[in-house]
């Protein structure tokens, strides 16, 4: 199953904020052995949005994107996945039940621009959300899953854990993932990049990939992370201990050092 996230608003492209929804849903769907194949970030323009969900549904099994759902005119991405799917944008009965709810309780009044909030493709399945107001937006389309959340994290973080996580769980392939570190000094990046592919030669199922964190030639520090996915727990774990043992081997023979494990 490989995923897409679409990020949309103009505050992350200009770097006031920093998009950390796209880091916290990609490890979310990777520990349930879902693919993350891109991550995209665009701003809220009505033709970016559109193209961006045309070409994410084309090439994935499921398109999540955060931002844009709000009241404010630069809330646009409900109206765009309506025309990316050629579908009417309409109002959502159960959506709207739920904006109303609350706006009633809060005394305020259920204007155009609130109501904007209860609008989706047609067919859409609105995804309650209990720390805002705006609900998230399903919809599935020949086996494939497009979902829109919104861009505030608490809200984005809400609807996915008490919505979303069980619905991907029915879909998502059952396979197992482990990861592990190892902190290793000493040793430069280009001298151990070598025995790295080895390993991962010899266990085809092992991703791993070393994160420069000191100088090269100067007081070399890496971080190497280990990652695999495997039909049982067991598996991914043996799988994950195993290549780290070797690569701990090669560091003890190459005079190097390990931090943490």
């Amino acid at each position: 199953m490989k995923a897409w996230i679409i990020t949309i608003g103009n505050e992350i492209l200009i770097g006031r904020i920093v998009n950390t929804n796209s880091a916290w849903l990609a490890k979310k769907l990777t520990t349930m052995g879902i693919e993350v194949r891109k991550m995209i970030t665009i701003p809220d323009e009505e033709d970016d949005i559109i193209q961006a969900f045309r070409e994410a549904i084309r090439h994935a099994d499921l398109v999540i994107s955060t931002g844009g759902l709000g009241p404010t005119f630069d809330d646009k991405t409900s109206e765009a996945l309506a025309k990316a799917l050629n579908r009417r944008w309409v109002i959502n009965p159960k959506a709207y039940k739920e904006v109303k709810r609350k706006f009633e309780a809060a005394n305020m009044e259920l204007t155009e621009a609130r109501l904007k909030m209860a609008k989706m493709p047609e067919g859409s399945i609105p995804l309650s959300n209990s720390a805002g107001t705006a609900p998230g937006i399903l919809i599935e389309i020949n086996g494939k899953l497009i979902v829109a959340l919104p861009g505030v994290p608490r809200e984005m973080k809400a609807i996915f854990e008490e919505n979303l996580e069980k619905i991907l769980a029915k879909k998502a392939p059952h396979k197992y993932y482990a990861e592990k570190s190892i902190g290793v000094v000493g040793i430069p990046e280009s001298a151990f990049a070598p025995y790295i592919d080895k390993v991962m030669k010899k266990y085809p199922k092992i991703y791993i990939k070393s994160h420069p964190r000191g100088h090269e030639t100067k007081g070399p520090v890496l971080e190497i992370h280990i990652t695999t996915y495997a039909e049982t727990e067991d598996e991914a774990r043996k799988l994950v201990e195993d290549a780290a043992k070797e690569l701990m081997e090669k560091v003890n023979e190459l005079g190097g050092g390990i931090t943490h494990q």
